[in-house]
């Protein structure tokens, strides 16, 4: 077993969970490096209260600790904080003692000085804790995802502090950087992303950015068009992957107007939504006409944020929408707060690409039974979808019988729904006993030629006895299932769990 090369070990262990990787340390000298890299595989620097940041700040010092790093999480506002603070307190204390001095050379007595509340300190102090992360940012050289996240009032620390952490670590490990996630302000940007002397990121294939103000008097247009925008374009050739996340009612379109991204396949929209007259989408049509032929993977997240109730339209029957994308496998669809007037448009939206996608998720929209047999229906011919995820009104045995007749290669279902139909109680002269009438209608059930592999369901809101009854009904009609809400089979059937 000593002898085994590296990959044989390596391979063993994908079918360990990452706690049972990480339990190899002492077995052999290769497990010890595999267990190691999985240890520090993520790694995160924010409160200094928080332990994870302290195992951090301590080990990744050692550079061969941190050249294990593959992911790591950065979130800069509570050290900037406590920097400043200490700052405060070094100056409060000069003055204090100049006031001392001051009262007994004036015979008078320091007794009365005002009273501090006591400040809870840090496990390691902050200055310490800034020497340590200068110095592992310069040693991260195998780091493929780089997260920064500042929030709320940490965004005031931040732009106080004079120290920059990321130089060294945009010439360390951008070479290799193939995932940036940027939560930050609008007015961090400039501060946090690489200077453009530096170069670019050469192999960024992956850029998530959250489009937000600390303040309401920032022009957001300024930063987008110049320094997001700039930044974007000059990593077009490798960007494979944009998410924009926009958390206020910011548009977009001069900056989708303005892309260009030659290799891109994927892009995920996160945006509120007000009205249809305070919301263009003209940079959004623009944005897929140019890049039609590239898209493969489309994700919206549209968040309805009504002050008041506009006359209601169709949202999905809007022009960006009716572009041809007719290399589109993966589509997923939220819409939080929709009424059913403003998802108009969405069945003609989805069946657009009825012969390319592979997968589809729809969230936070409920369908009727017959809507979702004309979802299902639309797919029929192409036969190429293998991943459904969408809420019904209700889970009955004759929703599965629609998709296994008209989605024969399905092979992933996820199912949210309110109810289980039918309802009610029916005796079952097999067993002596009344049964809910959901598993009498599945008994009859069987489908032995559906693809289908994983079934994931909300849990069956039933007592015990008639919850256990559905779940083995639904495990006889599927043999080819082999996982139930996360479950093997016969697990399924024996857990005493909620599912």
């Amino acid at each position: 077993m000593q002898d085994l090369p590296y990959d044989v070990w390596w391979h063993i262990t994908t079918f360990l969970s990452s706690d049972q990787i990480k339990g190899l340390l002492t077995v052999n000298r290769l497990l010890f490096g595999i267990a190691m890299d999985e240890r520090y595989r993520t790694s995160l620097i924010g409160s200094l209260f928080h332990p994870d940041t302290l195992r951090s700040l301590k080990r990744l010092v050692d550079p061969d600790v941190a050249l294990r790093v593959r992911t790591f999480i950065f979130k800069p506002g509570h050290i900037c904080k406590l920097l400043q603070e200490s700052t405060l307190e070094k100056s409060d204390a000069k003055v204090s003692n100049t006031l001392k001095k001051m009262r007994r050379s004036d015979g008078g007595s320091s007794s009365n000085s005002r009273m501090r509340m006591p400040i809870k300190t840090p496990p390691m102090a902050p200055e310490v804790a800034l020497s340590h992360l200068v110095q592992l940012m310069g040693q991260m050289t195998s780091l493929a995802t780089f997260q920064v996240e500042i929030r709320g009032e940490e965004h005031w620390y931040f732009q106080e502090t004079a120290t920059t952490f990321f130089a060294l670590g945009w010439s360390t490990f951008g070479r290799n950087l193939q995932t940036l996630d940027l939560r930050v302000p609008l007015e961090d940007m400039a501060k946090v992303l690489p200077d453009p002397g530096q170069g670019t990121l050469g192999n960024l294939e992956m850029l998530s950015l959250r489009i937000i103000r600390a303040s309401l008097g920032t022009n957001h247009n300024e930063v987008i068009l110049g320094t997001i925008l700039p930044f974007i374009h000059a990593h077009r050739q490798t960007l494979r992957s944009l998410t924009l996340d926009v958390a206020e009612q910011t548009n977009l379109s001069p900056l989708l107007l303005s892309l260009g991204l030659p290799s891109v396949t994927h892009l995920k929209l996160k945006q509120p939504f007000v009205s249809q007259e305070e919301t263009d989408y003209t940079g959004l049509q623009r944005f897929f006409k140019a890049h039609r032929m590239y898209l493969t993977r489309f994700d919206i997240e549209i968040i309805s944020i009504f002050t008041h109730f506009p006359a209601p339209y169709a949202f999905f029957s809007q022009e960006c929408f009716t572009v041809a994308l007719p290399r589109l496998l993966h589509l997923s669809i939220h819409a939080h707060h929709f009424t059913e007037e403003y998802t108009g448009g969405i069945l003609p939206y989805i069946h657009q690409f009825k012969s390319t996608l592979m997968s589809l998720k729809v969230y936070a929209h409920h369908w009727s039974f017959e809507d979702a047999r004309t979802l299902a229906e639309g797919f029929v011919s192409s036969g190429r979808l293998r991943e459904l995820n969408i809420s019904v009104f209700h889970f009955e045995p004759e929703l599965l019988t629609i998709l296994a007749v008209n989605l024969p290669n399905l092979e992933v279902l996820t199912l949210d729904f309110h109810e289980v139909l039918p309802g009610g109680q029916v005796y079952d002269s097999s067993s002596r006993r009344e049964i809910p009438r959901f598993c009498e209608e599945m008994g009859q059930l069987f489908f032995p030629q559906w693809r289908l592999r994983s079934l994931n369901i909300r849990p069956l809101n039933l007592g015990h006895s008639e919850r256990a009854s559905c779940k083995a009904a639904l495990v006889e009609a599927l043999p080819n299932v082999d996982v139930f809400c996360g479950l093997g089979r016969k697990e399924y059937l024996s857990t005493q769990a909620f599912v």
